[in-house]
């Protein structure tokens, strides 16, 4: 496309004077041309009308409307450079590296800086980024395809020369310079290393003198005793992410300085001074890995202040002098915001209410931002943080009756517990936090949170206490607590009141933990000397350094079921409900029955229905009257006849280990055929106590030699296997699901 004529001039003339005159030609001298022009290769030698650096772009080779071979440069890779008129001083400002372009066909086709890095004050540097002002970057060396000869079939492209420094020259006037890398010399041969007769150079001028700046510094502070202002002891933060939007509409990405070295972090004017008076957003997000900015970031914005720039001083770890912000002198700050929650407008010239990460929609000029010359910042806007805590709730159906959640036991859905407020931090007590937040009482703090944190419940806040419901995995989480604790704060080490967090309790169960717990919220900031992001609000146990996990609330309920006694098992009912497979494939296994005793007069052990010297048991029968008859399945030389005789066989001989595995051997039955397998079984006397530890311990006392700890259990599983519902007196047990427990506790 063409939109305007190129001056034009041709070489020949000048050659043909040249020759005229006798003077020599340089040997093997470059060919082609070279000239700077905009940022789309429109104007040839727009050397007069350059209005800043920024502006100034090289072209190689064929100009407008000229063909594609006139004035092209050979083929092959060349550096720029941007001097002086006189080309003694060097004033392009990155290393050569990031200087070089691709010809081919005459015209510049490929930036070759493109991805390429050097080092800058111990920091890697991209070549298309240049250090600015504190921590901030220009883009720079823009590479643009050249109107005229920008399609097929050249592809022309031009190249910004930025960044590059002030010329000397009194005029303003500079002067662009390209070599062959092949031809490039050592930087203290010809012009730092450009060769006159290797190299094409064009003079430029720019009118542009002294930048104009217009600079906000930007500064972050950790809030830690949650008042909303700056106090001794509380530190600024570094790395911390913002984004600001200019009055473009443009957005760009930053983080605040480590000013320790006395470098704020600046939002940068300089290229908008003529936005100064539009509209201009500050967003302020630091956020922790995984979590979405807006939701799920562990931080509330305190407060904000837009004040007089004062330079960072170490006396008070960080620029502020917290005297000067006691309120009382409205010169202190040009304005003040704070947000809703957690820190009401309590000063009489705020202007809250704002959002929690966003101080929006300023004016630079209303604030005090002028074009000026020097480069130091004229306003700072400070914002300040703390964070809060997540305390995730489980309540957990504790089969095994252990105080803990194991891997296969289940949450309890629908089951309510809740969170009392520390009291200082309550309304009522003085405190920033209303003691009731819903969508009719505080409403205006009810939609806050809930835009900003999602959060549904409503009431969030009723009367200082949080009251909550598990959901269907038996969990539920406490959001947005906020410190109780000053965290990194030079002030009490530990509060003087805590949180509680409780479950409800009901009838038919029993809690196997704790019911209630207390803890601390403090706000702490990450680093060695806590300035880094991300500050968050931790949990701890009250009054100590103890961190506080998930709180897990561990409850069981229990069942009634009758027990039989051996008798009961020896007989007809008993040896009808018997499996043999559960007899020979487990019974037989353990130690009382597994190999033979000295004790079974009507038989021997393990129970196969056959004696030692292979005569088969007689048959069972269900009482002493063997005439009564024959069970099915029990007659002569059968596994459950065995049994049978075992159940009820004389204890003459004394051996206290008979009765003990005979009390045993019942208890194992009512445990496969009452409890459907091992369960927790509540104790006579009080407690809990698995059947697999109870069996266990028999089993030991059996093994052992200690009539005293036989007998003992020997009078245990005889209890057990006596009592029955009927009586008021049943076995109670866990049951396997808790669906199988009483009610629920109702809602507080």
């Amino acid at each position: 496309m063409k939109t305007r004529n190129k001056p034009r001039f041709s070489l020949l003339p000048m050659l043909a004077a040249l020759i005229a005159v006798g003077l020599p030609m340089a040997a093997n001298a470059l060919s082609g041309a070279i000239f700077t022009t905009t940022e789309d290769g429109g104007i040839v030698n727009e050397n007069v009308r350059y209005g800043s650096k920024l502006e100034v772009y090289l072209d190689g080779g064929p100009r407008m409307n000229a063909p594609a071979s006139a004035a092209a440069l050979p083929d092959g890779n060349y550096y720029f450079q941007v001097t002086d008129p006189s080309g003694k001083k060097l004033l392009s400002q990155d290393p050569v590296i990031c200087r070089e372009v691709k010809i081919t066909n005459g015209v510049i086709t490929e930036y070759l800086g493109e991805g390429r890095t050097y080092q800058s004050k111990g920091k890697e540097v991209s070549c298309t980024e240049f250090p600015t002002n504190g921590n901030k970057t220009i883009t720079v060396h823009a590479f643009n395809p050249d109107m005229d000869h920008g399609g097929a079939p050249l592809y022309a492209m031009v190249i910004q020369l930025y960044p590059y420094a002030d010329t000397p020259n009194k005029g303003g006037v500079y002067k662009a310079w390209m070599t062959p890398v092949d031809n490039y010399g050592a930087v203290n041969e010809g012009f730092h290393g450009f060769i006159p007769r290797y190299s094409k150079t064009d003079n430029f001028k720019v009118k542009e003198k002294k930048p104009q700046y217009g600079i906000i510094a930007l500064r972050n502070y950790h809030d830690a005793n949650l008042n909303c202002r700056l106090d001794l002891g509380e530190k600024f933060i570094w790395q911390w992410q913002y984004g600001i939007e200019d009055g473009l509409n443009v957005r760009n990405d930053d983080n605040t300085n480590d000013e320790s070295t006395g470098d704020p972090t600046t939002i940068l004017l300089k290229e908008a001074l003529g936005q100064l008076n539009d509209l201009w957003s500050l967003d302020h997000f630091r956020w922790t890995e995984h979590q979405d900015k807006n939701l799920n970031s562990q931080y509330f914005t305190t407060s904000g202040y837009v004040h007089d720039y004062q330079a960072f001083s170490s006396l008070n770890t960080g620029p502020e002098d917290p005297s000067l912000w006691d309120g009382d002198d409205p010169n202190d700050f040009i304005q003040r915001f704070v947000m809703e929650m957690p820190c009401p407008d309590l000063f009489d010239d705020g202007l809250a209410p704002h959002t929690s990460n966003e101080f929006s929609d300023f004016v630079p000029t209303a604030l005090g931002v002028e074009p000026l010359v020097d480069s130091d910042p004229q306003i700072t806007i400070t914002l300040s943080q703390v964070g809060f805590a997540n305390i995730k709730v489980k309540k957990i159906f504790d089969t095994n009756n252990n105080g803990i959640q194991d891997g296969n036991e289940v949450g309890l859905a629908n089951w309510p517990v809740r969170l009392k407020y520390a009291p200082s931090l309550l309304e009522s007590n003085g405190g920033p936090i209303p003691d009731t937040i819903s969508s009719t009482v505080n409403a205006d703090v009810y939609a806050e949170v809930v835009a900003r944190f999602g959060l549904t419940a409503d009431p969030i806040l009723e009367n200082g206490y949080a009251n909550r419901m598990t959901d269907v995995n038996g969990e539920m989480t406490f959001s947005v607590l906020l410190p109780n604790g000053y965290g990194d704060a030079p002030l009490t080490q530990y509060p003087s009141d805590y949180y509680q967090v409780e479950e409800a309790t009901a009838q038919g169960w029993m809690a196997t933990s704790s019911i209630t717990i207390e803890f601390d919220v403090r706000s702490e900031a990450s680093g060695p000397d806590g300035r880094l992001p991300p500050i968050m609000g931790n949990a701890y146990l009250d009054n100590n350094s103890t961190p506080l996990g998930d709180v897990v609330f561990t409850n069981i309920c229990f069942n009634e079921a009758s027990f039989g006694t051996k008798g009961y098992w020896h007989n007809k009912n008993g040896l009808g409900e018997m499996e043999t497979a559960f007899v020979t494939g487990y019974i037989n296994t353990l130690d009382p029955y597994y190999s033979e005793t000295s004790y079974f007069g009507k038989g021997d052990e393990p129970f196969d229905g056959m004696l030692t010297d292979g005569t088969p048991v007689e048959p069972a029968y269900k009482n002493d009257m063997i005439t009564d008859g024959i069970i099915d399945g029990a007659g002569a030389g059968t596994v459950k006849a065995e049994v049978s005789h075992f159940l009820i066989d004389s204890n003459g001989g004394g051996d206290p280990r008979e009765q003990l595995a005979q009390q045993l051997l019942a208890f194992l039955f009512n445990i496969e055929y009452r409890l459907g397998g091992d369960a927790v079984l509540m104790m006579p006397g009080g407690g809990t106590m698995s059947t697999a530890d109870i069996v266990s311990a028999a089993i030991s006392a059996w093994q052992g030699t200690d009539a005293a700890a036989q007998n003992h259990y020997k009078t245990l599983l005889d209890t057990f296997n006596n009592m029955k519902v009927a009586d008021g007196n049943g076995v109670k047990y866990v049951p396997s699901d808790p669906s199988q427990c009483p009610a629920l506790p109702s809602p507080y």
